[in-house]
């Protein structure tokens, strides 16, 4: 797996892409099925045990995490649009910031050998993107994106 990270400084965005070995399909799965998304979407040495996603439009997504010391936070949205296996466009809001939502679009696309998914975080204003910045956003992004292609290399395996 290969990922990059673009914080262009005329937008108040991140935008991740990875590129993964495993077809469109299982890339999908194993990024909006709640039994998957419970393993990999989650900075290290954290759990998820509620994960609730309806992926269709309007359908409403929330994730309860624990830390290791056992603190729970909640992020939830609103997808606000939802093409299978090709984009989806939702709202992210954690109950620790419930005044700010970011609006993430996820692609996918077919590339030789797996997928290219761009995921982009548009944020209302540039104070908003600093701030997730500051507290480690992109770091924990990028243990996330680990934990994903690790899932996708199990789910290859048929394990």
């Amino acid at each position: 797996m290969r990922r990059t990270f673009s914080f262009p400084e005329d937008r108040s965005i991140i935008e991740m892409t990875e590129w993964v070995e495993a077809p469109r399909e299982r890339a999908w799965t194993a990024r909006y099925e709640p039994l998957y998304v419970a393993q990999w979407w989650m900075p290290l040495g954290y759990t998820n045990p509620i994960v609730e996603m309806d992926v269709v439009e309007g359908g409403r997504w929330r994730i309860v995490q624990s830390d290791p010391d056992g603190n729970q936070f909640t992020f939830y949205g609103t997808y606000l649009s939802v093409e299978p296996q090709v984009r989806t466009v939702s709202t992210v809001v954690s109950e620790l910031f419930p005044d700010v939502t970011t609006h993430l679009t996820t692609e996918f696309s077919d590339i030789p050998n797996g997928t290219q998914i761009v995921s982009t975080y548009a944020f209302a204003e540039e104070s908003e993107r600093r701030g997730y910045l500051n507290l480690g956003g992109a770091e924990r992004l990028a243990e996330g994106s680990t934990q994903y292609d690790r899932l996708l290399s199990k789910l290859a395996q048929g394990s």
